[in-house]
C-alpha cells in the first residue's frame, strides 16, 4: 500500500514536517510505504487536452490515499477531481482554514460559540465608521478578541481593549478578513484539546499558560491529559461530525460554570504535543483508521 503524505513546502515552522516524517517513519512499521511530499513540489496543471494532471513527482509511485496535511486547498480539490482519496476532504480544510466559515457552519447547526461578529468584504483597506465601533463594543464589551481568518498556533490572535485599539489592528489588517469576538474571560490562559479520529474520541488534554490568554503549546502552555464531561464529549463529537473531518483537533473554552464552548476546529492535527502528554499513539490509530476505510 502506497500513500503520500502532503505538507506545506515554505512553512517556517518545523513542527508539520517533523510529524510528516514522524508518520512516515510509522507506516513503515504497518506496511504502508508512506511518501513525504511538499505542497510545493507538485504543479498542478490542466493539460492542452483539458484534463487535470500533476508534474513534478514523475518518477514517484502513484499513491492509494493522500493524506493531506496542509491548507492547500485548491492543491486538494485538484487532486480529488483527479480521482484520489484525501484524508482530510478539501472542503474539510476549506471549512477549518477560514475561520469566519468555521463559525457560519458551527453556528447553522445549532453549536455553541463565542458570540462572534464577522467582518465585512472589502477590494482595499477597511474604512469603517465610528459607528461600526461602536456597534461592535455595544455587542461584545470593551475587551475583545480579533482573530484573523486565516491563521495558525494562536499567531494572529489579539486581545483588544476598547475602540482605538481595535480601529488600530482593523487599519493595520489592511485587506484581510477577521472575525470579532465576545472575551471569555474565565478561560484565559486555559482550554482543551479533544483528539477525534472517525467517529471517535481518541483523547484529550487541558493546555494552560501562566502568561498569555492563549493557551497554544507553540507559544509556550504546558498541557495535562483530562477526562471529558459528557457534555464536553458530545460537543467536540458534533462539531467533527458537522464538518465532516476523518481526523481533527476540536479546542473547547470555559464558560463561568466551566460549561464547553467551542473555540475552533482543527483539520490538521499536529499530534506530537498530545502524544506526549497523554501517552495516547495519535499517528498510529490515523494509519489503521485510513486501513480500515480503504478495505471498506
Amino acid at each position: 500500500m502506497t500513500g503520500w503524505i502532503i505538507y506545506n513546502g515554505a512553512l517556517r515552522i518545523k513542527k508539520v514536517e517533523i510529524l510528516a516524517l514522524d508518520l512516515v517513519e510509522r507506516a513503515k512499521k504497518v506496511g504502508i510505504n508512506f511518501i513525504p511530499v511538499k505542497n510545493n513540489e507538485i504543479i498542478p496543471m490542466i493539460d492542452d487536452n483539458g484534463e487535470l494532471t500533476i508534474k513534478g513527482l514523475d518518477k514517484l509511485k502513484e499513491p492509494e490515499f493522500i493524506i493531506f496535511w496542509d491548507k492547500d486547498v485548491l492543491l486538494a480539490k485538484h487532486l480529488e477531481d483527479m480521482g484520489y482519496m484525501l484524508f482530510n476532504s478539501s472542503r474539510a480544510i476549506e471549512i477549518c482554514d477560514n475561520k469566519s466559515l468555521m463559525h457560519i457552519e458551527l453556528a447553522k447547526n445549532k453549536l455553541r460559540v463565542p458570540k462572534t461578529i464577522i467582518s465585512p468584504y472589502v477590494y482595499q483597506n477597511q474604512k469603517l465608521s465610528d459607528q461600526y465601533f461602536d456597534r461592535v463594543i455595544e455587542e461584545l464589551g470593551k475587551s475583545i478578541i480579533l482573530k484573523e481568518s486565516y491563521g495558525s498556533f494562536g499567531m494572529q490572535v489579539y486581545k483588544l481593549e476598547g475602540k482605538e485599539e481595535l480601529r488600530n489592528k482593523i487599519m493595520e489588517l489592511g485587506r484581510k478578513s477577521f472575525v470579532i469576538q465576545e472575551d471569555i474571560k474565565e478561560s484565559h490562559g486555559r482550554d482543551i484539546r479533544v483528539n477525534i479520529i472517525g467517529d471517535r474520541i481518541i483523547g484529550a488534554m487541558e493546555r494552560i499558560s501562566e502568561g498569555d490568554f492563549r493557551a497554544n503549546i507553540t507559544l509556550g502552555a504546558t498541557a495535562r491529559p483530562i477526562e471529558l464531561t459528557k457534555e464536553q464529549a458530545d460537543l467536540s463529537l458534533k462539531a467533527h461530525r458537522t464538518l465532516e473531518l476523518d481526523f481533527s483537533g476540536v479546542d473547547l473554552l470555559y464558560d463561568k460554570n466551566r460549561n464547553p464552548i467551542l473555540c475552533e476546529v482543527n483539520s490538521n492535527v499536529n499530534y506530537i504535543s498530545f502524544e506526549k502528554t497523554t501517552g495516547i499513539s495519535f499517528g498510529d490509530k490515523i494509519l489503521d483508521y485510513i486501513r480500515g476505510r480503504l478495505e471498506c
